[in-house]
């Protein structure tokens, strides 16, 4: 799919349609949580009690959310957090995805070497041979997904991605 969004980003793969994202998350957090856990991280997931539906492809949104978590933890050094912190903002809903890692006692900076990019569309961890998705497909993804995402670096701490969705309105049911 990352292929098809390249070769045409402005126009979504597939009819996007009103979803409830409880049933997302209920569905992958826990096991997002299992893989943090199995790299020595830890992951929290701040969701409103009553989230609104939002216009997207669900099975395309399940798989790059996942894979974004993917990346984040294979970028982390153990002893790192992840905080996932879902919130309106105004006609959108904001999956605010925030990574604090951990220091190293090894000499580098951060612990793990930086992701490799491998063709176009792929990064490469080296230490672990993780594939992912580079930011610049992801967003992409996301854009055809009817949403947007952003990247905010922050030296020493980690990084800060945002995702936007668009929120369903009532002329998204007519």
């Amino acid at each position: 799919k990352a292929v098809e969004v390249a070769k045409a980003p402005k126009q979504p793969l597939s009819p996007l349609a009103p979803i409830s994202l409880t049933q997302i998350f209920q569905q992958t957090v826990p096991r997002w949580k299992q893989q943090a856990s199995q790299h020595n991280l830890t992951l929290d997931v701040l969701v409103p009690q009553k989230l609104p539906m939002v216009v997207t492809d669900p099975t395309m949104l399940d798989q790059v959310l996942t894979g974004l978590i993917d990346r984040i933890i294979h970028t982390l050094t153990p002893g790192s957090h992840i905080q996932v912190r879902v919130t309106l903002a105004g006609h959108q809903l904001k999956l605010q995805f925030e990574s604090q890692n951990q220091a190293s006692e090894v000499g580098r900076e951060g612990g793990v070497s930086p992701l490799k990019a491998l063709g176009q569309l792929l990064m490469f961890q080296p230490e672990t041979g993780n594939l992912s998705l580079n930011l610049a497909a992801t967003k992409n993804l996301f854009q055809a997904l009817g949403g947007k995402m952003t990247v905010k670096q922050r030296p020493q701490q980690g990084e800060v991605l945002t995702v936007f969705l668009p929120l369903e309105t009532r002329s998204d049911r007519a």
